[in-house]
């Protein structure tokens, strides 16, 4: 063994192996099996990756040990929106866009940096040393994951289960598709709050509306008040005349309408406000030769859109306020209406800011045609998983916030207008028929089609709609695939607070609905990494932290020249893992896997917000040092016993605590709480086995017990540091912790 120890060098032969080899136990009949929370391929892997994939690793090894075919699906994500908005930029710094380039070509270029982010986080997921097969990668554009999402869509379709429909949706004018509530990012901030007079018809009285978005007036089709309130009594059933558009509306009343907010008078608008649609459902509005009407039949309801996919407000707005953006319309209607004395006034308010979670952009509810998935009979089975037990969350008050949302749950929008992404497997024929189908032979054939033109709906599909499928179509679903059958349902799943919506309840739902089975049994909820201030690590702040910088040892100062340098895609540590080991000098101040595994163990508490401290890095980086000196000191005695056999009362002391040491790792690991198991592991090697058994044993020269118990501790420890433990046993006890193949 060298005198000193230099991680670098061990760690990256021992990655080099596991990533050519199979840690599995194929005979067992027992399984343990976990997917991968499949990375995005829009760049590289951050600290969020790590710390869960060190997790999972620690699972996959231990229950390895344990004598179970332990396997753990690697694979990666397309992530629809967010690559190609990363591609879309790209190519804006050369002043070409995807609509120049056309869909075809658009795709080629999607295709070539996915290929080169793929590359790029499967060499990180290797140098972090995980035990996956990596003949099983899969990614959820592969022929097989289109195969199970085509099968998937058609079948919902043909049980009634998805549908078509005009409905009011977030929109990224941006981006100019659709997005999900849950892309949706809250900004609150002081606004104001604009008290506008609308005239009442063949009277010269009006009342005056409150509002924070006077440029959405010109799709107003109703004004409500509260029944209850005495001021507004008189005028119910009365018609406003709209100022510009001249449309006339009526006065509704209803309860939904707050007496104490603004003047109790409340502009609705169907088509530009999620609330005002469903009030305007309720009612049936619909516009009849310049006049809104109410109706019994809910077909009837026809909602005003008065802004085109880029927020611009399009041909149902009047001159001069047509063909603006949204924001410039608002600044036109209030000079008009300040000129016309219809501004009564207006006021500071705090309001609440709906921006798109990737653009940034404030996004625009607009009605648009899309597909949606009915949510509530698969949610009813999913939340009967959970109340029996099948499911459980780890912790268990994460239950608690998975059925604040199911309780809740609305149909799904799986639709998206993009490009990249599973093009929906539907056929539209001249008089805009919808046809779905595998393909569009099979279409026909369905149907029984005759010789008509065909042409395939230009969207995609939400990209966690293929994510629901993962647990079960990166095993093969829909074939009946070997690895199918033995290892679904999965064993564990970890995951992110953040993505229990988005992706836990989904994969839930899409489970039972097509296998009939649960796909995990225990979900383990970690929280989020922050930086040392507590902030959120993003690449706009500059405060992202590459794994692979702290495994290798870029300095602090380094750090900082690297996010003030906008090197974060290309990295130092991509550069430095280039290097032969021969370039690396003997001294350099690398932390290492194990460090940064075993400081993630101990941040792995049940708290929401986690925050990464460099000294604790340093301080297992030293762990380390004392393990790698230990064992050479122990190497230095070619003597000793096979196995552990007790000559004094300071080997019976040691063993009794190492037993105990280890039952109580054990209940750790199975409580999911490794912050308390690396914590035991910690004070038992190096206060009890190293502080006092070691210097014992050097005084009474009795070392025979020191080579079997460090083996049995090196065992111990290689889930939780699988690198140092396994070089140190190979060189002392010439094999290996783990079985490979």
């Amino acid at each position: 063994m060298d005198k000193q120890y230099y991680p670098v060098e061990i760690e990256e032969k021992w990655s080099k192996i596991w990533s050519e080899r199979v840690i599995s136990n194929k005979d067992s009949d027992i399984s343990f099996s976990q997917v991968i929370p499949p990375p995005n391929v829009t760049g590289t892997l951050h600290m969020g990756h790590s710390f869960q994939y060190a997790i999972m690793d620690f699972y996959t090894r231990y229950h390895h040990m344990s004598g179970k075919d332990a396997h753990w699906q690697v694979g990666a994500d397309h992530a629809g929106i967010a690559t190609q908005m990363v591609v879309e930029n790209n190519l804006a710094k050369n002043d070409v866009t995807r609509l120049e380039l056309g869909r075809e070509k658009f795709l080629d270029e999607v295709w070539s940096w996915k290929d080169y982010s793929e590359e790029k986080i499967t060499s990180q997921i290797k140098r972090l040393g995980c035990s996956v097969d990596w003949n099983k990668y899969r990614f959820t554009l592969d022929d097989g994951c289109n195969e199970a999402v085509i099968k998937a869509f058609v079948e919902l379709h043909r049980k009634n289960k998805i549908y078509r429909g005009y409905r009011l949706v977030n929109w990224d004018p941006s981006l100019k598709t659709a997005v999900s509530d849950l892309e949706v990012i809250r900004q609150e901030k002081d606004g104001l709050l604009w008290h506008i007079k609308y005239p009442i018809e063949d009277s010269d009285d009006f009342v005056i509306v409150a509002t924070t978005r006077p440029e959405t007036m010109f799709g107003d089709m109703a004004v409500a008040v509260n029944p209850n309130d005495d001021r507004y009594k008189n005028l119910i059933g009365k018609n406003i005349v709209l100022p510009f558009v001249g449309r006339k509306i009526p006065i509704l009343a209803d309860e939904y309408v707050d007496m104490e907010f603004g003047t109790g008078c409340l502009k609705i608008t169907p088509g530009h406000d999620f609330n005002d649609y469903e009030i305007g459902k309720k009612y049936s509005l619909h516009e009849v030769e310049g006049q809104v009407k109410t109706s019994d039949n809910a077909s009837d309801f026809e909602p005003i859109n008065i802004f085109n996919e880029d927020a611009w407000s399009n041909e149902n707005v009047p001159e001069p306020f047509s063909n603006l953006d949204r924001f410039k319309v608002r600044k036109a209607v209030l000079e008009k209406l300040k000129e016309l004395n219809l501004l009564d006034r207006e006021e500071k308010h705090h309001i609440s800011v709906p921006r798109g979670e990737r653009s940034n952009i404030v996004i625009e509810p607009r009605l648009s045609y899309q597909w949606y998935v009915k949510t509530e009979e698969m949610a009813a089975r999913a939340n009967e998983a959970v109340n029996k037990g099948e499911i459980k969350f780890h912790p268990g008050n994460w239950v608690k916030t998975y059925f604040n949302w199911m309780n809740n749950i609305e149909d799904w929008c799986i639709s998206r207008q993009i490009w990249w992404g599973h093009r929906i497997p539907a056929w539209y024929d001249s008089e805009n028929n919808v046809y779905v189908g595998h393909s569009e032979e099979e279409v026909r054939q369905f149907y029984q089609l005759d010789d008509r033109k065909l042409s395939q709906d230009e969207d995609v599909l939400d990209t966690w709609f293929s994510s629901s499928l993962w647990p079960f179509a990166s095993l093969g679903w829909p074939k009946k695939t070997e690895d199918f059958e033995k290892h679904f349902p999965t064993s564990l799943l970890v995951t992110g607070f953040d993505i229990i919506f988005f992706w836990v309840a989904r994969m839930m739902m899409m489970s039972i609905e097509f296998t009939d089975q649960i796909p995990f049994k225990d979900v383990y909820v970690t929280g989020l990494i922050r930086d040392e201030n507590g902030q959120k690590m993003s690449k706009s702040k500059g405060n992202v932290i590459d794994p692979l910088d702290l495994i290798y040892g870029i300095s602090q100062d380094d750090l900082v020249k690297k996010r003030t340098s906008n090197l974060m895609q290309e990295g130092i540590a991509q550069k430095i893992e280039k290097k032969t080991r021969n370039q690396f000098p003997k001294g350099i101040d690398s932390y290492g896997t194990d460090a940064l595994r075993m400081t993630f163990y101990s941040l792995a508490t049940h708290t929401k917000d986690i925050s990464f401290e460099m000294g604790r890095l340093k301080g297992y980086r030293n762990f380390c040092t004392k393990v790698w000196n230990a064992a050479r000191f122990i190497n230095g005695y070619s003597a000793g016993n096979d196995s552990f056999q007790s000559a004094n009362k300071t080997d019976e002391w040691i063993y009794e605590e190492f037993q105990k040491s280890k039952k109580q790792i054990e209940r750790n690991i199975k409580d999911y709480r490794l912050d308390y198991a690396i914590n035991e592991v910690y004070e038992f090697f190096w206060s009890k086995f190293c502080d006092v058994y070691i210097e014992e044993c050097k005084k009474s020269e009795e070392t025979n017990n020191l080579r079997p118990l460090l083996k049995e501790i090196l065992v111990m420890m290689h889930p939780f540091a699988p690198f140092i433990t396994e070089e140190i046993h190979t060189i002392l006890f010439n094999n290996s912790i783990i079985s490979t193949s």
